[in-house]
């Protein structure tokens, strides 16, 4: 009798290392879905502060480099107005997307290093547009 509580410290036991070894599998493709949210969501963020690009004078109307890629250089750029935009909050998220970027692409690997023309913007029919530079 006195060998099964012994039996039983040592099945806890077994099962308390089975759980912590398999839970620490886990977590890596956890910490990718999560980076991934992260980015997704900050991206929604961004095209939600910069979605009023109404503007009066092309001197309102500004471009964010955003993200990073791998090879170097933003994976995007995005026009804003700064009419009705937090200049200030804009630059935040585009800077908390790029860090992320710059992170994933560290973990990963990645080596996306597909050309992203830089653009331009102007005040055209009231609204803050781009245009590639050539």
């Amino acid at each position: 009798m006195s060998c099964l509580p012994s039996a039983i410290k040592l099945s806890i036991a077994s099962l308390a290392t089975s759980i912590l070894l398999l839970s620490g599998c886990a977590s890596t493709p956890a910490s990718n879905n999560n980076q991934q949210t992260d980015l997704s969501g900050l991206n929604s963020e961004l095209n939600s502060i910069v979605s009023d690009n109404s503007c009066t004078a092309s001197f309102q109307c500004k471009v964010l480099e955003v993200g990073a890629r791998a090879c170097g250089g933003p994976s995007k750029y995005v026009v804003y107005s700064t009419l009705n935009t937090s200049q200030e909050r804009a630059e935040q998220v585009a800077q908390q997307i790029t860090d992320e970027q710059k992170a994933k692409n560290k973990a990963q690997g990645l080596t996306d290093c597909s050309p992203v023309l830089e653009v331009q913007s102007l005040c055209i029919n009231q609204q803050c547009q781009s245009f590639d530079i050539k």
